[in-house]
C-alpha cells in the first residue's frame, strides 16, 4: 500500500519503539495476545500493578465464580497467567517491520507529518460548541477522507441515466452527522485536556470563551495533536476508524445509488428522473456493521428516498400482506410504505407526516392502529416504539418492521427485565405500540415509549452525562436527566394532537375486526402459497438486550480512562457478563457483542425467518441458537388465535390505555350510591356471583404449558404500570391463587382449581429463580403472604408439596426480619408473625419458632413511647406513627397479642395495649374514626373536610380496627376494646359502604368486620344487617357492575382490589364457615384430613363442613 511504502520517510521517528508502543496500547485483548505472547513467556514475578489490575477484573461480576472466570478466560482463549502477561502492557515496539504495523496507525502517523490539510467543507448546521468544539483535534484525518471521498465520486457523476451527482455537493451533505459520531469518542477527554491545559497555564485570553478558542486553536498543531492522540490510543484508534467508516460507506451508498437508479425511478418517481441529488444526510439510525446507518436522500425534483443499509425484505413482505388483507376486507384499508429490497441493503418510500382533515380521518387513524396492534401480535412483532411509526394523515405507516419473527431462544432475552414491564410472551404488550413505561420501576417513573402514545418532555429516569457551560474553559460533564424529544407518531387536527384516549373506542375497533379477520382467513394465512412465505427467507433483527443498553455501555466506554488502554475498555464492556448468571446461554453472546462495541456499532443479531441459526453483525454464526425459528414460532402463533385469545388481549389493550388514563391525569376513585337490599336467597345469589367473577377472572390468564401467567396494574412512586404481577397477596400470584382455590372449593368447579395450581407453578418457578425479588415480608405484600397462600391451600387440598414449600422459605425470613423498618401488617414483620404462626400449625421447625421470636423482638425494640401509648414508624408512609389495620398500630398489635397467647410473654402484650392506647388518642369524635395520618393523605382530602383524611376501610380507619380489636379479644377484652368495636361498627354501618366492591378500602373489605363481629359477639341482629350489606353489595353490582379499588375503577385480576378478591369476598359472605377471613389472617377452616376436594378438583368423598 502506498502509505506503507512511504511511512519511513513521512514519520521521522514514528517507527520507534517507544511511540510504537504507545499505539500498541490501543490493541484489542485478542490483538495483545497475538503480538506479546508470540514473543513473552509467562513469568511468576509480575508487577503490582499488573496483579491489581487483574484483582479489579476478577472483582466484577459475575468472575467472583471461579466457574465463570474460567469461562471468561476461556472465549479469549487464554490462562490467568497469561492475562497477567498482557495486563502488564507492551514493553517494546510490537511490529518490527512495516507490514506488521496495524493500517490505522500507518494512517494516523502518515496524516499528521503531512505539513497542511484542505479545509473541511463543514456544514453550516455544525458550528457549535456541542457539534464542533473538538473537530480539530482531527480535521486532518476528516481533511484526508474528504479529498479521498470526492476523488473517489468523480467517476460517478454521471454513472447513472438522469442522475446528475455534483461530488462537493454530496460531500457537504454527508458530512453533516460526522461531529455527532466524533464528539461522543473525543468529549470527556478532551474536557480533562482543557482544564489541564487552563491549570498548567497553557491558554491565553482573558475570558473563559476567549481561553476557550485558544484551547480549539492549539488543537490545529500537528505536534499538540499527536501528543493527545499518544496519550488516548484508543481514542485515537477509535476516530481513524469511525472516519474511515464514513468514507468507506459514504462511498458504497453512492455506488449503489448509481447502480440501482433505473429501478428507484421506476419505482418511487414514475419511471421519471428527479433530477441532480442535493442533499443526503446520515445520522437517522444507530450505527451497526461498520458503522452503517440510514440516510435520506433528497433530489432536485423534490423527490425524498429512504436507504437503509439492511434487508428490507421484512417491508416488502408487509406490504404484500397488507394489500393480501386489504383485498379480504379489511376495514379501513391499510397502507405500507413502498419498499424495493435488494438483499444487503434497500430503498424505502419517504415517508412524510401529514395532519389528519377531519375528526373522522382521526378515528380511522386509530382504527388502522389497532389492526396494528392485532396483526403485529399475529406476526410476533417487537420494538414498533414511536420513532418507527409516522402519522402520515389518517394513515399510520410503519416505517420500520426488522423485528417480525422473532425466534424462541433456549433463554428468556433481556429486554423484558431491563423495562419496567415484563409481559407474558403472548401479550400484545409485546410489540411496543400499545402504552407503556419503559425503564421504570415501583420507585421511579419510567418513560412511554410507544408508538401510541410517546410524548415531547419526558424525562429519562437515568441520568446520562451532558455538557455545561460550553464553550467556556469552564466546560464540564454532568449527569442528569434527558428530556425526551417529540416524534411525528401521533395525529394531528387543526394544529393539536389528536391522543389516542379520546379514540380509545375506535382503537379497540380496530383491533378486533383485524383479529377477526385474520381468524376467519387463518388457513390461507398458514398456507404454503400464502403471504407469509414472502418471509420465511428475510433476515429478522433479532433484540437480546434494549439498544439503549448498547448505547449507554458504548458511550461509557468512552471515558478517558478506558481510552488509555484497549484492555482496560475491554474489562468494561466484560460488564455485559453479568447477565450470564440468570442467563447462561448468553456466555455465547457476549463475545460477539464486545467484538461489536469494540468497533464503534451497537451490536446487531439477526436471524432468518425459517432459521435457528443466529448471525452477529459482525459475521460470525451460531448455528441451531435458537430452540423454534420464528416463522414456526408466527405459525404456532396463529394457530392459537381464538375468540378467548381476543377476548384476553382486548383486555391487555384496554389496560394500557387505563394505565396512559391513569397516570396523565387525575382520576376519581369510583362510588355508587349503596342501599341495604333483602336478597332472597342469599347464600345462592351471593355463591353464583362468586362464580360469575371468577369466570371473568378465567380468560385473563396466560396459560402456558402448566403454568399461568397475569398482567394487572399497579401503582408506586414510580407512576402507573401494567405488567406481571409480583409474588404477594395484594396484587399478585399469591392472591389470585388463593382466591381461586377457595373459589374452586365452594363452587366445586375444577376449572378454578386447576387455574390455582398453574398460578402456583409459575410461582415457585419464579421464586426459585430470583428469591431476590421478594422485598417485604407482611402478608400483603412480601413473604408473609406468600406463606400464607401456600399453607391454606396445602391444606384446603391435603397437599404436602405446598406446606414443605412454605416451610422451606422460612429460613430466608430471619435476616430480613432483622433489618425491617416496615414493621406493619401490609408489608413488614408483623404480617410474617402472622402468616408463620399459621405456617407452624402445619409445620413447625425450630426455624420457624426462632423466626417467628425475631418477628416479636423486632417489633418490641422498634416501639416507641408517644404521648399517650406507643406506636411504630412506618418508613414506607413517610416516617409517621399510623393508626390502623394494614399500616398502623392496630395490625401490630393483633400481632403481638397472638405471639403473647403462644409465648406467654407478657412484654408482647404490653407492647399490645400500649399500641392501642395510642390510636385512642387519635380518635376524633366527630367523625367517629381514627384518620388516616400516611404521607398525602391530607392532601387527598378535601378542604372542607377539615386537616384530616379519613377513610372508612379495613386497611386504613374505624372497619379496620374494629376487626383488629375484635380479633384481639381473646387476649385483650375490657370495656374500652368494646366501646372501640360498637363505635366502629355503627361508623361502618354508617359511612363505610358505597365506594367500590374491594377487599382493601371497599364494600366487601367492610362487610368481612360486619360478619366477623356477627360471629363472634354473637348478634343475630347485627347478622341480619350484614346480610342486608351483602344484598346491597349485590345488588350495586347487578345495578353498576364491578367496581374496583383502583382510580377510575380500572379492572386488575389481584386480591385486593381487583377481580380475585371480589371473588373471594362473595365466598366468604357466602360461606364463612369454609373461606376464612383473609383480612384477619385467619388459619384454614378445614382440619387436616377433611378437605372438601382432591389436589386436582375433584369432589371428594368426604365432604365435611368443620369450622
Amino acid at each position: 500500500m502506498e502509505i506503507t511504502q512511504r511511512q519511513d520517510e513521512a514519520m521521522p521517528g514514528a517507527n520507534t519503539p517507544s511511540r510504537f508502543a504507545r499505539w500498541a496500547r490501543a490493541a484489542t485483548l485478542t490483538e495483545r495476545a497475538e503480538f506479546t505472547l508470540k514473543s513473552n513467556t509467562t513469568q511468576q514475578d509480575r508487577s503490582a500493578a499488573a496483579r491489581k489490575r487483574l484483582d479489579a477484573w476478577r472483582q466484577q461480576e459475575p468472575f467472583g465464580q471461579a466457574d465463570w472466570w474460567q469461562r471468561r478466560l476461556q472465549s479469549s482463549g487464554l490462562t490467568e497467567a497469561e492475562l497477567l502477561t498482557l495486563l502488564e502492557g507492551p514493553t517494546g515496539a510490537p511490529w518490527t517491520t512495516p507490514a506488521e504495523v496495524p493500517h490505522w496507525v500507518q494512517v494516523l502517523e502518515h496524516t499528521y507529518a503531512e505539513p497542511s490539510h484542505a479545509p473541511v467543507p463543514w456544514p453550516e448546521r455544525t458550528e457549535g460548541p456541542d457539534r464542533s468544539a473538538f473537530l480539530p483535534l482531527v480535521e486532518p484525518l476528516v481533511s484526508r477522507a474528504v479529498t479521498q471521498l470526492t476523488a473517489a465520486l468523480k467517476p460517478l457523476k454521471h454513472a447513472a441515466p438522469g442522475l446528475d451527482l455534483e461530488p462537493s455537493v454530496v460531500v457537504s451533505t454527508m458530512l453533516d452527522h460526522l461531529p455527532q459520531v466524533l464528539a461522543p469518542v473525543l468529549g470527556r477527554a478532551m474536557v480533562v485536556e482543557l482544564h489541564a491545559a487552563q491549570l498548567e497555564g497553557l491558554l491565553s485570553g482573558d475570558t473563559p470563551e476567549a481561553r476557550f478558542q485558544d484551547f480549539t486553536r492549539r488543537l490545529r498543531q500537528p505536534q499538540v495533536a499527536l501528543d493527545i492522540l499518544e496519550r488516548y490510543p484508543v481514542l485515537a484508534r477509535c476516530v481513524v476508524l469511525r472516519i474511515a467508516e464514513w468514507e468507506s460507506n459514504c462511498l458504497g451508498l453512492m455506488k449503489r445509488l448509481t447502480r440501482d437508479a433505473p429501478l428507484l425511478w421506476q419505482r418511487f418517481n414514475a419511471g421519471q428522473s428527479p433530477g441532480a441529488l442535493v442533499e443526503a444526510r446520515g445520522g437517522f439510525s444507530d450505527p451497526h456493521r461498520g458503522g452503517q446507518g440510514v440516510f435520506i436522500l433528497r433530489f432536485e425534483s423534490g423527490l425524498r428516498i429512504v436507504y437503509k443499509p439492511r434487508s428490507l425484505g421484512a417491508e416488502a413482505g408487509l406490504q404484500q400482506l397488507l394489500t393480501w388483507l386489504n383485498a379480504r376486507g379489511a376495514t379501513p384499508t391499510m397502507k405500507g410504505a413502498e419498499a424495493l429490497d435488494r438483499g444487503e441493503y434497500g430503498w424505502m418510500e419517504y415517508v412524510a407526516p401529514a395532519p389528519c382533515a377531519s375528526a373522522e380521518e382521526v378515528r380511522r387513524f386509530y382504527e388502522r392502529q389497532g389492526a396494528y396492534v392485532a396483526l403485529m401480535h399475529a406476526l410476533d412483532g417487537t420494538d414498533l416504539h414511536f420513532e418507527n411509526l409516522i402519522a402520515a394523515g389518517e394513515h399510520p405507516v410503519l416505517v420500520d418492521v426488522e423485528t417480525l419473527f422473532h425466534p424462541l431462544s433456549g433463554t428468556r432475552t433481556l429486554r423484558d427485565s431491563e423495562h419496567a414491564v415484563e409481559a407474558p410472551p403472548v401479550s400484545v404488550l409485546r410489540s411496543g405500540l400499545l402504552p407503556q413505561q419503559f425503564w421504570g420501576t415501583r420507585k421511579k417513573a419510567g418513560v412511554d415509549l410507544s408508538g401510541l402514545s410517546a410524548r415531547a418532555g419526558q424525562l429519562t429516569p437515568q441520568a446520562y452525562l451532558m455538557t455545561t457551560e460550553r464553550g467556556t474553559d469552564r466546560m464540564r460533564f454532568e449527569r442528569r436527566p434527558v428530556e425526551l424529544p417529540g416524534s411525528n407518531n401521533l395525529p394531528r387536527l387543526e394544529g393539536e394532537t389528536a391522543p389516542v384516549l379520546d379514540y380509545r373506542d375506535a382503537l379497540a375497533d380496530g383491533f378486533t375486526r383485524m383479529y377477526g379477520l385474520l381468524l376467519e382467513h387463518r388457513e390461507a394465512l398458514l398456507a404454503e402459497d400464502g403471504p407469509l412465505a414472502a418471509f420465511a427467507h428475510v433476515p429478522m433483527r433479532v433484540l437480546f438486550r434494549n439498544t439503549a443498553v448498547y448505547g449507554a455501555l458504548l458511550f461509557e466506554s468512552y471515558h478517558p480512562h478506558a481510552l488509555t488502554d484497549g484492555l482496560e475498555r475491554q474489562r468494561f464492556f466484560d460488564h455485559l457478563w453479568r447477565v450470564v448468571v440468570p442467563a447462561p446461554d448468553f456466555a455465547a453472546l457476549v463475545p460477539l457483542e464486545t467484538e461489536q462495541l469494540e468497533r464503534g456499532d451497537l451490536p446487531y443479531f439477526t436471524a432468518r425467518a425459517d432459521s435457528k441459526d443466529l448471525e452477529a453483525g459482525s459475521g460470525q454464526r451460531l448455528p441451531d441458537f435458537f430452540q423454534e425459528t420464528g416463522m414456526a414460532r408466527v405459525r404456532r402463533r396463529l394457530e392459537g388465535l381464538s375468540p378467548e385469545d381476543q377476548t384476553r388481549q382486548r383486555w391487555v389493550l384496554e389496560r394500557s390505555l387505563d394505565v396512559l388514563l391513569l397516570s396523565s391525569q387525575t382520576v376519581a376513585r369510583p362510588t355508587y350510591p349503596f342501599r341495604e337490599h333483602t336478597q332472597p336467597g342469599l347464600r345462592d345469589a351471593l355463591l353464583a356471583e362468586a362464580r360469575r367473577a371468577g369466570e371473568r377472572l378465567l380468560p385473563l390468564a396466560f396459560e402456558r404449558r402448566d403454568e399461568a401467567h397475569w398482567l394487572g396494574l399497579d401503582a408506586g412512586d414510580g407512576g402507573w404500570r401494567l405488567g406481571s404481577p409480583g409474588p404477594d397477596v395484594f396484587q399478585g400470584r399469591a392472591g389470585i391463587a388463593l382466591a381461586l382455590g377457595y373459589l374452586g372449593d365452594v363452587t366445586q368447579d375444577a376449572r378454578f382449581t386447576r387455574l390455582a395450581r398453574a398460578t402456583l407453578r409459575t410461582q415457585a418457578r419464579l421464586l426459585a429463580e430470583e428469591p431476590a425479588s421478594v422485598v417485604g415480608l407482611g402478608i400483603l405484600n412480601g413473604w408473609g403472604g406468600i406463606l400464607y397462600a401456600l399453607t391454606h391451600l396445602g391444606v384446603l387440598w391435603k397437599d404436602d408439596a405446598l406446606l414443605d414449600e412454605a416451610a422451606g422459605y422460612v429460613r430466608r425470613l430471619r435476616p430480613l426480619v432483622e433489618k425491617d423498618t416496615v414493621l406493619d401488617v401490609g408489608a413488614g414483620a408483623a404480617g410474617c408473625l402472622l402468616a408463620l404462626l399459621v405456617l407452624g400449625e402445619h409445620r413447625p421447625s425450630d426455624t420457624l419458632w426462632a423466626t417467628v421470636d425475631a418477628c416479636g423482638q423486632r417489633l418490641l425494640e422498634t416501639s416507641t413511647p408517644q404521648a399517650r401509648g406507643a406506636a411504630w414508624i412506618c418508613e414506607a408512609a413517610g416516617n409517621r406513627y399510623l393508626a390502623g389495620m394494614a399500616h398502623g398500630a392496630a395490625g401490630i398489635s393483633l400481632a403481638l397479642l397472638r405471639l403473647f397467647a403462644r409465648t406467654g410473654d407478657t412484654r408482647l402484650r404490653d407492647a399490645a395495649v400500649a399500641g392501642m392506647e395510642y390510636e385512642r388518642g387519635l380518635y376524633t369524635p366527630e367523625e367517629r374514626n381514627w384518620p388516616d395520618l400516611r404521607a398525602g393523605a391530607k392532601e387527598l382530602a378535601a378542604a372542607a373536610e377539615g386537616t384530616e383524611h379519613f377513610l372508612w376501610a379495613w386497611c386504613t380507619g374505624a372497619p379496620g380496627i374494629g376487626l383488629a380489636r375484635l380479633s384481639g379479644l381473646p387476649f385483650v377484652d375490657d370495656a374500652a376494646v368494646r366501646e372501640e368495636i360498637a363505635i366502629a361498627l355503627d361508623s361502618t354501618l354508617a359511612r363505610g359502604f358505597g365506594r367500590n366492591h374491594g377487599l382493601c378500602h371497599g364494600d366487601l373489605g367492610n362487610a368481612d368486620f360486619l360478619l366477623e363481629a356477627a360471629a363472634t359477639l354473637g348478634d343475630s341482629k347485627l347478622q341480619e344487617r350484614t346480610n342486608a350489606v351483602a344484598g346491597g353489595i349485590l345488588r350495586g353490582i347487578s345495578e353498576h357492575g364491578y367496581l374496583f379499588g383502583l382510580q377510575g375503577s380500572t379492572e386488575t385480576p389481584g386480591m385486593m382490589v381487583g377481580l380475585a378478591g371480589i371473588a373471594y369476598g362473595l365466598a366468604r359472605l357466602a360461606m364463612p364457615e369454609r373461606v376464612p377471613s383473609l383480612l384477619t389472617v385467619a388459619p384454614p377452616r378445614i382440619v387436616r384430613g377433611e378437605g372438601l376436594g382432591t389436589p386436582d378438583g375433584r369432589p371428594s368423598s368426604r365432604n365435611q363442613e368443620l369450622s
